[in-house]
């Protein structure tokens, strides 16, 4: 049973590591970099939007952590 899950570990997991995230980022970035040439406010909006909500969910995640230090 072991061999099976090493055989599918070692068939399914890429060892890139962090190249292969910046890649998906990439993929990801290419079309809002150009979606912000014909698009600019649009684009800022929605940046600033998201940087602003993660902001916020990272900010109260911290906050929720230091007021209940046993959970998770």
């Amino acid at each position: 049973m072991w061999s099976l899950f090493r055989r599918y570990w070692d068939d399914l997991v890429s060892y890139d590591g962090g190249l292969s995230l910046a890649m998906i980022d990439g993929l990801l970035g290419i079309p809002l970099i150009v979606a912000a040439f014909f698009y600019p406010v649009e684009v800022g909006i929605a940046v600033g939007v998201t940087l602003l909500v993660s902001g916020a969910a990272y900010e109260g995640w911290v906050v929720w952590r230091r007021h209940h230090p046993g959970h998770l």
